[in-house]
């Protein structure tokens, strides 16, 4: 677990870094173009769509949680209930952040209830560059000796700067992966250019036959590891039983949409590849952002050639990297059957062991050289092996949606599972990351208030010191200053 300290001593690190070397924070906007979008097997959106910025503020890419009984988590700072007199061993809460994942949250809050972050529950992963909610569950406290501190004051003294808890209760159970019906998404999109009137009328008309006839499933970006987008290809590797490869690709690839003080820290790894001591020194200096790769060299330190050891020290990472190989193939022959007309409702998923999973793929696995079943499996015991099948099309419980000069906003609501990138990019050639694109709006908007859905200003306020620091990282990736 990476401890608070660990974190501001590496921020430090990279202020200084960037000061002496500010050519190597710097990389071209990413933009989710067509051939990007093949790399992870989509073809056959619509032509010509307008440029659309996402996320240039965390909160224009807002993810409120709906749980089982569709009441709806939201990001609202306020207090609704806050009952700690309940029965039961476990603390349950709505946990609201920005900026940070959902993972990295946890294990902060596990440090500061002095708590194994395995005892914190959550349904599913939210985004990390966006304003969430979500519920959650805490177990372990009970058992804890804290001489003249109560849970209530435990909880109390949680004061971080990029999440907050409310709705606090106590009860039986644990919230797990899963345990919700959908998110309701609110997004601001941001447009290099003004929309012509005829570009209004077709996006409003696509969104009509969304309605009625739901949107393609594709698989987003986020299934393939942001911002390396590796994710199936490792798993790709690992169906084939590669694991030093695995593991060098994983350390040393150098993306295109990392910075390049990353990349050539990636090719320093592959100069010393071998030397695990020595690789172990060069990234140890990096222990957030590179806390898998150390995993993985922490054990091949004590044990040089055990690979396949190595990449068990991360079953959560070989779980992501075998179903990303599944979203792969699943858009890949997704694009094929809507270029030729014929699309059935669902398709299977290959992590199975079911024959008839894997024969619609049959020409795919044989153009990637894999063999069905893979001795992978046994290797990785913690792998879910089962037949799944994912639908093709995919509905949407639209609420609102709004023009406003050079902006375009949307609020809905999907099931758990589904992407809010994969309907966007019906009507938008979607970029992100900074430095953003040339001649996007810059100010920040209050989407909710627009949308006539409430207001962001009391939880803005409540973490106006992360965007401040993001209005920095902005002004030092463009030169230009932020204006509210």
């Amino acid at each position: 677990m990476i401890t608070q300290e660990e974190r501001e001593k590496e921020r430090l690190l990279f202020e200084e870094e960037r000061a002496h070397a500010p050519h190597l924070f710097e990389r071209a906007p990413m933009i989710d173009s067509d051939p990007l979008l093949q790399w992870i097997g989509i073809e056959g959106l619509p032509q010509n769509r307008p440029l659309g910025f996402l996320r240039f503020f965390p909160q224009d890419f807002i993810v409120e949680e709906v749980a089982p009984d569709k009441s709806l988590r939201t990001t609202d700072v306020e207090l609704l209930i806050d009952n700690f007199e309940g029965e039961g061993l476990t603390y349950y809460a709505d946990l609201v952040k920005i900026g940070i994942s959902t993972l990295a949250a946890k294990d902060q809050l596990a440090e500061l209830l002095r708590i194994d972050p395995k005892h914190i529950g959550f349904a599913g992963i939210k985004d990390r560059l966006a304003l969430t909610s979500q519920h959650i569950s805490i177990r372990g406290l009970l058992s804890q000796d804290h001489p003249g501190i109560t849970h209530r004051e435990q909880f109390a003294a949680i004061n971080e700067e990029n999440f907050f808890l409310k709705n606090i209760t106590r009860g039986k159970g644990a919230v797990a992966n899963g345990d919700l019906q959908g998110n309701r998404f609110i997004i601001t999109v941001r447009l290099q250019k003004t929309l012509k009137e005829e570009q209004k009328q077709s996006i409003k008309q696509e969104l009509e036959n969304i309605k009625q006839q739901g949107f393609w499933n594709f698989f987003s970006f986020q299934r393939f590891g942001t911002p390396r987008l590796l994710s199936h290809w490792m798993g790709l590797l690992l169906l084939k039983q590669q694991y030093e490869e695995v593991v060098k690709n994983f350390m040393t690839y150098g993306s295109l949409r990392e910075l390049p003080y990353f990349v050539n820290l990636r090719k320093e790894i592959a100069s010393l590849w071998g030397d695990w001591r020595s690789i172990k020194k060069c990234i140890d200096r990096f222990p957030y952002h590179f806390q898998l790769e150390r995993s993985f060299i922490d054990h091949l330190a004590e044990k040089p050639e055990d690979f396949l050891g190595a990449l068990r020290t991360m079953p959560d990472q070989i779980r992501l990297w075998l179903y990303a190989y599944d979203s792969y193939l699943f858009n890949r022959l997704l694009s094929k059957l809507i270029k030729q007309g014929d699309v059935p409702t669902a398709l299977p998923l290959i992590t199975s062991f079911n024959p008839r999973d894997w024969k619609p793929y049959e020409n795919l696995l044989k153009g990637d050289e894999i063999t069905l079943p893979s001795r992978v499996y046994k290797d990785f015991p913690f792998v879910r092996v089962e037949s799944r099948s994912w639908p093709t099309l995919q509905s949407i419980d639209f609420h609102h949606g709004a023009f406003r000069d050079r902006f375009a906003l949307f609020a809905f609501t999907l099931p758990k599972g589904c992407y809010a990138t994969t309907f966007l990019m019906n009507f938008f050639t979607l970029a992100s990351g900074l430095p953003a694109i040339e001649n996007i709006p810059i100010e920040s908007i209050d989407a909710k208030e627009i949308l006539k859905m409430g207001t962001l200003a009391p939880t803005l306020e409540r973490f106006k010191t992360v965007l401040e620091r993001r209005e920095q990282d902005i002004a030092s990736s463009t030169g230009d200053s932020v204006t509210e």
